[in-house]
């Protein structure tokens, strides 16, 4: 199975994974155990990640949807009928 992704889309996760492993890294140096907030580096991730998407994703389009092919006229809507006078 192949799954396409969007190459802006790579970028700003690989970015939003970048920005999260130096946040790991910063707390790690930060704490006496050495172990690092993984926590906050998942939270900083997800926050520009988000942010990310929100300015550089949010103009995509829906692709068009695949309707049935048919006359390709679109019909008249039905009206009630009338009562003769």
């Amino acid at each position: 199975m192949t799954v396409n992704f969007d190459p802006l889309g790579g970028i700003l996760l690989v970015g939003a994974c970048v920005v999260g492993y130096f946040v790991h890294k910063h707390s790690a140096r930060q704490e006496t155990a050495g172990k690092g907030d993984i926590v906050g580096a998942i939270v900083a991730a997800t926050s520009v990640l988000t942010a990310l998407v929100l300015i550089f994703g949010g103009d995509h389009t829906p692709p068009p949807s695949s309707a049935p092919t048919g006359s390709g006229t679109p019909s008249a809507p039905a009206s009630p009928p009338s009562a003769g006078r």
